[in-house]
């Protein structure tokens, strides 16, 4: 019989999957993909409801700096930790920034992670980050292709 998990034990997975979901962040502001790859390798990434396509992996704008010159921003996290301390699942809103020299910095996205993660040998990994709810801006300065990301973002704007 597994005993249950004391407190301290569940204020450090939360803090580990707290990490692991602003190095997502961090990852994709500063251009690293690798890391990002690292961190969804063995898990399903989903935007309202559709896996996005093959395309979609090379469809971020990067420019002379290496960045897609974004800051996404998570707020309102909620984290439950299963009592086996093997799965949990979190809830955040996300709002991404960007501005560049063409662009004035604005909200160009704003929606809700649901994320579902897994502890393989006392470490936590994303196993699912689903994003929802979405509410979109003009993207066209982020991706190539919005909508084959974000289903519902505009491709163009007026």
């Amino acid at each position: 019989m597994t005993k249950p998990p004391n407190s301290k034990e569940l204020l450090l997975d939360e803090e580990e999957i707290r990490n692991l979901m602003n190095e997502y962040c961090y990852a994709i502001d500063s251009g690293d993909f690798v890391t990002f790859a690292k961190l969804f390798q063995n898990a399903e990434w989903i935007a309202e409801g559709k896996k996005p396509s093959n395309e979609s992996a090379n469809n971020i704008i990067i420019y002379e700096d290496g960045t897609p010159k974004t800051k996404h921003t998570i707020t309102n996290i909620s984290i439950n930790v299963d009592e086996a301390r093997k799965k949990a699942t979190a809830h955040s809103y996300v709002t991404v920034y960007q501005g560049t020299s063409d662009f004035p910095l604005q909200a160009i996205f704003s929606g809700d992670y649901f994320d579902e993660f897994k502890n393989i040998n006392e470490i936590w990994h994303f196993s699912k980050r689903e994003i929802r709810n979405s509410i979109t801006g003009d993207m066209t300065a982020h991706l190539k292709i919005p909508s084959l990301t974000i289903p519902s973002a505009k491709d163009k704007m007026k």
